[in-house]
């Protein structure tokens, strides 16, 4: 490898970070800011306008929990930003156009941000600059695929927050790991905390680190005492930065949790498991990444025509676009479960049904009490079909994690074998994270895209590591 004096490695940091800011704005439009992403700038509003995070639209302003609240802060200080160049407007104003494309650009502080620490985690790979700063190039190159630009860039969604701290507070980890410092720690487990409230599914594997990384001690024959310190710091302080947000929602909404949300997600993932035989191996040819789909289909004997009404698979379709889309959302809202087609469709719809009982009864939180009960209710169909649940994982794995969870998962093996403590902890948060939704939730593609960026590093690492198995300049190799 070419080696660099120090002026030249600034002049390319400057050169990419240039080139790099150039790409991210020309990434940003004036699209509408929608589904989730709106939800997330409605709260913001709330918060800027009258302190309250909160999903109400109109008058009164209620407090509520049905999202995470660090979308809400940092957008709240957005809209102030874009109101001192701009000057103050109706609500609806900030939703699209001039506005809504400014306050896209807070996803530039992120993916800042992550670059940043895609560069650290390179280095601690073992690679030496300009691999380091390829590994960078090409964690923002997978910004060209449409998809992952809307999610990263072009919206107010939660992806490019949540890929930022859990990318920092994984080479965090993998520091105080290795130097036995535990302010290493400490600092990851802020990141962790953050990062429970942009993704509240991260609470559930956070409490998880308190275990596996006096596990992994354990596999690696390390001494157990400072696994169980690193593991009580990092868990405790990123617990210190949640209970406070789960105490205001205990005090303002009454229950204790950090959003509201997950029963319906983990009920889905239930109805999921009574897929048939036929509609299991269906979904490997429908859940598969491009360009995989078409050959699988042609291969397991499908048709697209079978994801239609009355097709093999059409419970499986939830597209938009399908011909029973808008009839199957109908019945939902009107809380008809006998009449959707989808599995999506027949949980939310029965999850309506319990929301519309428990507003009859006078409950003053109907729909988190129906989350509660359907949540319940999801963890006794699990717990009685626990083979078929397992079943249903590996397709997800396939559906969700098909480009993030191969190389974690051999990652973290070889690390285990070789012994390599720190590359261990490097990819613990996000194969658990990934592991997690698979086992609980109807895994998506966007669910794993915080991960994307350690897997490109990993695959840059290799990339390096085989280009000089013949010989040449190699570089410390701390993992």
């Amino acid at each position: 490898m070419i080696a660099a004096s120090r002026g030249t490695r600034w002049m390319a940091v400057i050169a990419t970070a240039g080139a790099l800011l150039l790409f991210w704005s020309t990434g940003i439009s004036d699209d509408e800011i929608v589904n989730d992403a709106h939800q997330n700038l409605w709260m913001a509003l709330n918060l800027r306008n009258s302190g309250t995070i909160s999903l109400s639209e109109s008058p009164p302003v209620v407090p509520s929990m049905q999202r995470e609240p660090l979308p809400a802060v940092v957008g709240a200080l957005a809209l102030s930003a874009v109101d001192a160049v701009l000057g103050p407007a109706p609500a609806a104003d900030y939703f699209h156009g001039r506005r809504a494309a400014l306050l896209k650009y807070q996803n530039i502080l992120w993916l800042g941000l992550l670059s940043g620490a895609v560069y650290l985690v390179g280095r601690r790979l073992g690679l030496t600059f300009w691999p380091a700063l390829l590994g960078v190039l090409a964690s923002n190159l997978l910004l060209l695929n449409a998809w992952y630009r809307i999610c990263m860039l072009n919206s107010l969604l939660t992806e490019s927050a949540a890929a930022a701290l859990l990318t920092v507070g994984s080479v965090l980890l993998a520091i105080g790991g290795r130097s036995g410092k535990l302010r290493w720690d400490a600092c990851a487990g802020v990141c962790f905390g953050l990062l429970t409230l942009v993704k509240a599914a991260f609470f559930y594997v956070t409490l998880g680190l308190l275990v596996a990384i006096p596990g992994l001690a354990l596999l690696l024959r390390r001494p157990g005492r400072p696994a169980i310190a690193q593991a009580c710091i990092v868990t405790g302080v990123a617990l210190s930065v949640v209970l406070p947000w789960m105490l205001r929602n205990y005090l303002s909404v009454g229950y204790f949790e950090i959003a509201g949300r997950g029963g319906e997600a983990v009920h889905n993932r239930a109805v999921i498991d009574q897929m048939t035989l036929d509609e299991y191996i269906g979904s490997l040819y429908v859940w598969a990444p491009y360009p995989f789909g078409g050959p699988l289909r042609r291969v397991l004997g499908y048709s697209r025509t079978d994801l239609e009404e009355g097709g093999r698979l059409q419970r499986l379709n939830e597209a938009g676009s399908s011909s029973f889309a808008p009839r199957d959302e109908a019945a939902e809202l009107a809380a008809r479960p006998q009449d959707t087609v989808t599995y999506y469709r027949r949980s939310r719809a029965q999850r309506r049904v319990l929301q519309n009982q428990f507003a009859a009864a006078g409950d003053p939180q109907p729909e988190m009490a129906a989350d509660e009960e359907v949540k319940r209710r999801a963890l006794a169909m699990i717990a009685r079909h626990p083979l078929r649940h397992a079943a249903v994982t590996l397709t997800l794995l396939w559906r969700g994690g098909n480009f993030v969870f191969a190389p974690l998962a051999a990652a973290f093996i070889y690390a285990v074998r070789r012994r390599k403590d720190e590359l261990a902890l490097l990819v613990l948060p996000s194969l658990a994270v990934v592991l997690f939704y698979a086992l609980l939730v109807s895994f998506e593609t966007r669910y794993a895209m915080p991960a994307y960026a350690i897997v490109v590093c990993l695959l840059v690492a290799l990339a390096v590591r085989l280009a000089r198995r013949d010989g040449g300049p190699r570089a410390e190799q701390r993992c």
